[in-house]
């Protein structure tokens, strides 16, 4: 969990991570889920207990290390509706770590 993104901050990055959480991480966007906005709003979010994370907080977001958010989101996250994205390749579940790293406010 002591990981830490190891790409570089950029807009680049942030971009690739951007298009991966709206429209192309695969088994589904997850924006599906999480909103378009990061803030868990998303239209298959609403049917889940509990509900998906909102990345817009950022006092939530601030405490969770970037080793979790990688393991969450390369296994799921037992008990919620995360699903596990394992089939992503290890540089773009950092992508996606910066994009929604950049939506906490």
């Amino acid at each position: 969990m002591s990981k830490t993104n190891p790409l570089p901050h950029s807009d680049a990055t942030v971009q690739a991570g951007k298009t991966l959480f709206l429209q192309t991480a695969q088994p589904v966007a997850c924006a599906m889920c999480h909103g378009d906005k990061g803030n868990g709003q998303g239209f298959m979010g609403a049917a889940l207990i509990p509900p998906p994370r909102n990345f817009t907080c950022g006092s939530m977001m601030k405490d969770l290390p970037d080793g979790q958010l990688f393991w969450i989101i390369k296994n799921g996250s037992p008990g919620t509706g995360m699903m596990s994205f394992a089939g992503l390749p290890d540089d773009q579940v950092w992508q996606l770590i910066a994009y929604v790293r950049s939506l906490a406010k």
